[in-house]
């Protein structure tokens, strides 16, 4: 194991992290978005990113729950020793992975990595920044028909912009990620809040949580103790976590280490809303999009 590689493809050599996306655009067979998908020609529409980039800090595999050792032990910062967790990856000041959507992924440093001891360990933690970039693509469909207005494709600007474009030209823009899934708010301590593919919106994660694994997510804060107080409404996708730096993901899942073991495997989970894009207020509409933006209140990580 010498690198982290991040990258699209299945087949992989090392510790490997990969995008799963759902809908939106990049779509087969020609990369359109999917038509009428937002159901209108105007306003706001939710669409999937096509590049996406984030921070990486710390991958590990521990024999337990590090926060629930952590509320074992009255406090609010994830245990590390006490779970038994082994480092696969660590960078003091994290590293960023590039397009992880991009056909040849991106590899960090060789220096971070730690081979594994032999054995079974029953979680894998990873820490994130909160901050990401994505980038997207967007064509103005009639509402309720199949015919694009203008028949012109719009491209993210690296300042949330929007140009006429053709796809593979969009650049990242920047975002946020100061909750996780929807229903997981600050507010809830140590206590650990689970997600499963029946919980939380089961729409969207029923596939990405298919294999019954269980994921608990967490925001922490710049000492990597938890972010507990609410900002905004977690109901209606305006909530945030705050004095949020981090984002802790911890996923129940049985990963046994051996001799021949050639790598993780970790899924960034990027839904469609993660990027939204303004077709304008034209009426009727002239099909011109006007900017896009980045949420991040979606998350979730396997």
């Amino acid at each position: 194991m010498k690198k982290l590689f991040l990258s699209s493809a299945l087949s992989i050599t090392s510790l490997a992290v990969t995008p799963s996306v759902l809908g939106g655009p990049g779509e087969p067979p020609n990369g359109e978005n999917t038509l009428n998908d937002c159901n209108t020609s105007v306003s706001t529409c939710l669409v999937t990113p096509t590049k996406f980039s984030t921070k990486v800090y710390k991958v590990a595999l521990c024999e337990t729950n590090p926060m629930e050792a952590a509320r074992a032990l009255g406090g609010f910062a994830p245990d590390w020793d006490s779970s038994g967790c082994v480092d696969v990856y660590n960078s003091t000041s994290g590293e960023e992975t590039g397009d992880i959507f991009s056909d040849t992924g991106a590899t960090l440093s060789a220096a971070n990595i730690t081979i594994p001891e032999p054995g079974t360990y029953g979680f894998v933690a990873a820490i994130f920044d909160k901050n990401f970039k994505a980038a997207s693509h967007h064509m103005v469909y009639d509402t309720g028909g199949p015919n694009p207005i203008n028949g012109q494709r719009y491209i993210s600007t690296s300042g949330g912009g929007a140009i006429a474009g053709v796809i593979g030209d969009e650049q990242m823009i920047s975002g946020e990620f100061n909750t996780f899934m929807p229903q997981i708010a600050c507010s809830n301590g140590s206590n650990i809040v689970e997600r499963t593919s029946a919980t939380g919106n089961s729409g969207t994660y029923t596939s990405f949580l298919g294999n019954g694994e269980t994921f608990f997510g967490r925001v922490l804060q710049s000492d990597f103790t938890l972010a507990t107080q609410d900002q905004g409404n977690i109901n209606n996708q305006t909530a945030s976590c705050a004095g949020a730096s981090y984002l802790l993901s911890i996923v129940d899942k049985s990963t046994t280490i051996t001799e021949d073991t050639t790598g993780i495997h970790i899924k960034i989970l990027a839904p469609k809303g993660l990027m939204r894009v303004d077709q304008g207020q034209s009426n009727p509409a002239d099909g011109v999009v006007t900017g896009f933006t980045a949420h991040g209140e979606r998350m979730a990580v396997n």
